[in-house]
């Protein structure tokens, strides 16, 4: 990864701005937002003769933050300038299923030229995000994901609310997209498409101005393809408040690390101790190296010489008022292949087919013996039946399993309401959820490279 400071410019005519990640938009509610989802160019660090191409939502990368107040009908219109079928999913949140953005299950993909209006009414508060959910392998390698804020009606006070979407990019020599990779199987088969170039906001080691005895909230999103991003943060005073944008008993990060896998974010409260004019890094560590991927700048007056005292606590949301009852409808899912992972054989559409003829279709991951897309679903339950999916991750990598249209608890960590949650090799657990959101909803692999390759399944609530 680039050492010294490098930056996104981008546009769709010609090479323009710096770091284009935009302000808050405010209200999404009527009349519709327009969110554009376009080709452009891109240069990655100062060499406007190295451009790439990019997809990119309203000319930004990430795309806009759309914020929508909790409760409120939204209307979104997806225009979609592209030049192949795209759609946009909703990720966390609970809202009806027609509108969850996955093409042939949901709605049918949104072909160029075309429009589709999302119009929903989020019930639950916090930090969320929406992608591309065609071909996300390519489409989101190449840009298409921005930030999706739900307000609460009585915040917690603070004197600044950043966003950092992280993501990670794969350049050639050229500082170029290494579009010669895309697809690739090693990829598929191994850990997902990691990439060699981090941006935070879509701007490489972006340095954010804060002042002594300030509060900040900072919402972290993952929204690489397949990095697991796990971050070091070297200021004293922080609280985690919210996983996956559920509410939790604040509580203090071990050693200042927060993992998120991708798909997941975290909100944090951070007390800003640290002198005056001086600087805290914010690390990515990748084995035994840390890369400084941003920095908290201090201004040299201070705003404050007591701390705030006021509660950080966010209000509980609809979602993680769920009680669930001690009586479950246990559904195996047994995670399957990949590299090194021993899958001789699993069913591929309707047939059983051997590891060689699986990969030269393209397929290396399996749940419960069974690659891709089934025709039949995983488990179709009455709406307000209890499940706990019994995970095993029986091959050699860790992978982000998500929930569409629900959140779960975590039996490892049960207090906690997430969407996405990591299973790391060999690890054992469970998924407990009400299923309370009728239609067809997707399971599977954040590594968004082992989706393509095979991890993927479906349940209905009826």
């Amino acid at each position: 990864m680039p050492s010294r400071r490098q930056f996104i410019k981008a546009s769709a005519a010609g090479l323009l701005g710096a770091g284009l990640f935009r302000p808050e938009i405010g209200d999404a509610g009527l009349p519709p937002f327009e969110l554009i989802a376009s080709n452009g160019q891109a240069v990655f660090g100062d060499d406007q003769e190295n451009a790439t191409r990019v997809m990119y939502y309203n000319q930004s990368i990430p795309g806009p933050i759309i914020r929508i107040p909790q409760g409120k009908e939204s209307v979104i219109r997806l225009q979609n300038s592209l030049d192949e079928p795209t759609s946009v999913h909703w990720h966390g949140l609970r809202i009806d299923n027609a509108m969850d953005g996955v093409p042939d299950v949901t709605q049918l993909p949104v072909l160029p030229g075309e429009q589709f209006e999302y119009r929903f009414t989020p019930p639950d508060a916090g930090t969320y995000w929406y992608h591309t959910h065609m071909r996300s392998w390519a489409q989101l390698a190449r840009g298409l994901a921005g930030v999706l804020i739900v307000t609460e009606e009585n915040p917690p006070r603070v004197d600044q609310d950043l966003v950092f979407a992280i993501d990670d990019w794969r350049l050639d020599r050229n500082m170029r997209i290494d579009t010669a990779s895309f697809g690739s199987m090693h990829d598929w088969s191994h850990g997902g498409r990691l990439g060699n170039f981090i941006t935070v906001n879509g701007d490489s080691e972006p340095n954010f101005e804060v002042a002594g005895g300030e509060r900040i909230r900072l919402r972290l999103l993952n929204i690489a393809n397949a990095r697991i991003m796990n971050l070091l943060f070297n200021e004293p005073g922080i609280s985690v408040i919210a996983l996956d944008g559920q509410p939790v008993e604040p509580f203090t990060p071990d050693a200042g690390r927060i993992v998120l896998a991708p798909g997941q974010r975290t909100d944090l409260i951070i007390d800003m101790t640290s002198a005056p004019g001086s600087s805290t890094a914010i690390e990515l560590v990748i084995g035994e190296y840390a890369y400084e991927i941003a920095n908290f700048t201090y201004r040299p007056e201070i705003r404050r010489e007591q701390l705030l005292e006021t509660p950080i606590r966010l209000p509980d949301n609809p979602a993680n008022k769920i009680v669930l009852p001690t009586e479950f409808k246990h559904v195996p899912l047994r995670m399957q292949g990949g590299a090194m992972g021993g899958m001789r054989s699993a069913q591929f559409e309707g047939r059983e087919m051997d590891i060689r003829e699986l990969v030269r279709h393209k397929k290396v991951w399996a749940l419960n013996g069974l690659v891709g897309m089934p025709s039949e679903p995983l488990f179709r339950v009455k709406r307000g039946t209890a499940i706990s999916l019994d995970v095993h991750n029986d091959n050699s990598w860790p992978h982000a399993m998500h929930i569409h249209g629900h959140h779960f608890v975590d039996d490892r960590n049960p207090g906690w309401w997430r969407d996405t949650i990591l299973f790391q090799r060999g690890e054992h657990g469970a998924m407990r959820f009400l299923a309370d959101n009728p239609g067809k909803w997707l399971i599977h692999c954040h590594m968004v490279e082992h989706m393509a390759g095979g991890m993927l399944t479906w349940f209905e609530v009826t």
